[in-house]
């Protein structure tokens, strides 16, 4: 049991460790690019990504418990349990979508912008919302890549993104000068990466979950 412990608790450790050396990053290169109204702009939009994170998180880490739990007792169709996730993931992020492509400048108006935040923070916002559905499905995957007794690919995935993300933080924004756009490109590029290599996991031979169609 110690053992098993371990295999899972030092991953998730050290993957949060990455994720937070990548929030570091990203908020010194905002600083550096846009100074003040940058750091403003980010942290308007920061309880989005909490939201964005929160509903990922609940589909994911939720489902992929139903799934252990069933899978544990041999319940019949608790392989269901991941395509249902994914379905709904989509289904959740849309809504995102919809307020990136209609309202960006509302909703970062109602996070507590002015005018002056608004020109910074802009294409960030818009870019965050139109790629929710990436950043949830990435949670739900990860949540999944643990329960399905890989919680070694999991961390790798964190740490993969953190590493995009600041490689891609500086590139975007400094030398090619994006600024906040650049910023946000990043982000989605580091979930992109993350997301890929646990997609690639999930559907490989050896996974336990391959998809399939069901209804929600």
């Amino acid at each position: 049991m110690e053992k098993q412990l371990r295999r899972y608790l030092l991953p998730n450790i050290l993957a949060m460790i990455g994720t937070s050396c990548y929030i570091l990053a990203d908020t010194f290169f905002i600083s550096l690019s846009q100074g003040p109204n940058g750091i403003t702009a980010l942290n308007l939009v920061l309880p989005l990504y909490g939201l964005i994170f929160a509903l990922g998180s609940m589909i994911g880490i939720g489902s992929a418990t139903r799934y252990a739990l069933g899978k544990g007792s041999n319940t019949a169709d608790y392989h269901l349990y991941f395509s249902n996730s994914i379905a709904w993931t989509l289904l959740v992020g849309a809504v995102f979508v919809a307020l990136g492509v209609a309202v960006p400048d509302g909703v970062l108006r109602l996070m507590g912008a002015d005018d002056t935040i608004l020109q910074v923070g802009h294409n960030y916002i818009r870019i965050v919302l139109c790629f929710a559905p990436l950043f949830m499905l990435n949670f739900t995957c990860t949540a999944f890549v643990r329960n399905d007794g890989a919680p070694r690919i999991a961390m790798a995935a964190t740490l993969l993104s953190g590493l995009f993300n600041i490689l891609f933080d500086y590139l975007l924004m400094f030398p090619l000068g994006l600024g906040m756009t650049g910023a946000a490109l990043a982000t989605v590029i580091s979930q992109a990466a993350s997301a890929v290599w646990v997609l690639r996991f999930l559907t490989g031979k050896k996974s336990l979950l391959p998809l399939h169609l069901c209804h929600l």
